[in-house]
């Protein structure tokens, strides 16, 4: 393989390896907002006294946790585009607004 070839498919094979990355987050950032719906449909069922709903806590409390580890993670080192941030911060809103309503 010529030089310039090896060049042009090490570029590929960044490129790719860069998108996996965007994906990645992109997927984790999804992940977070399903259960931000989730957690704000039992929310709004537990102020009305569903047993079921508040059963779910401990459950939720943990996914919280494992997610927010894990984009507070990408967040400190720099691995989310300026779009996902701002999804991050859009998603956390939701939740303030939920809550404090």
């Amino acid at each position: 393989m010529k030089k310039n070839e090896t060049k042009s498919l090490l570029n590929v094979l960044e490129k790719n390896k860069e998108e996996l990355i965007l994906d990645k987050w992109d997927q984790k950032l999804n992940d977070y907002d399903n259960y931000v719906k989730e957690y704000l449909i039992h929310y709004k069922k537990s102020l009305k006294g569903n047993t079921l709903s508040l059963s779910r806590y401990p459950y939720l409390k943990v996914k919280s946790e494992s997610l927010s580890k894990k984009l507070n993670k990408g967040i400190k080192k720099e691995l989310l585009t300026k779009k996902q941030l701002t999804k991050v911060f859009k998603i956390r809103k939701k939740i303030v607004n939920a809550c404090s309503n």
